[in-house]
């Protein structure tokens, strides 16, 4: 029995361990979703719930620990954003579980674990332009030395036509 024992050991080390569940809570929090084992699947599970509710705080120190833990600032950016709009309305429950079946080579189980919440996109409206930028534009989009230079292409010889057409 295994009493007062606490996490899997995924027969790994604890440094193959820690870098594994890093770099699934990696991929989760920039995918949104992970095709994993079951077993991963529950390992990596609480790690992200924790790492979800520190950052749901927001401040600067609860920054710091994430970073300790989930060592990608990008991912620990784009963490915090969610944590303020996707996960506002949760306390708990952060991801789910879903079985797909058993793995053919090894008969292992596969699940699908992922964030619970649609991911929010915050639109930004871009700024309207000035009649300047307008003409600007449509200047680029036809410069002169374009049209000369459509002007001054040779047609093709009726002979060349010919050879193309036979092949």
């Amino acid at each position: 029995m295994r009493h007062a024992y606490f996490g899997r050991k995924l027969s790994r080390t604890k440094n193959e361990r820690r870098s594994l569940l890093r770099n699934l809570a990696r991929d989760l929090f920039l995918k949104g979703s992970l095709h994993t084992t079951l077993a991963k699947a529950k390992a990596v599970q609480p790690f992200v719930e924790k790492l979800i509710t520190v950052a749901k705080k927001g401040t600067d120190r609860k920054k710091q620990e994430v970073m300790q833990e989930l060592p990608y600032k990008d991912v620990v950016k784009k963490l915090f954003l969610d944590a303020e709009t996707r996960f506002a309305s949760r306390t708990s429950g952060f991801t789910s579980i879903v079985k797909l079946g058993t793995r053919m080579g090894d008969n292992s189980q596969t699940v699908l674990l992922r964030l619970v919440d649609q991911d929010v996109a915050i639109s930004v409206i871009p700024p309207k332009e000035t009649k300047e930028q307008k003409t600007l534009s449509s200047k680029e989009k036809n410069p002169p030395e374009q049209k000369i230079a459509k002007e001054k292409k040779e047609k093709p010889d009726k002979k060349t036509k010919r050879a193309t057409k036979k092949v």
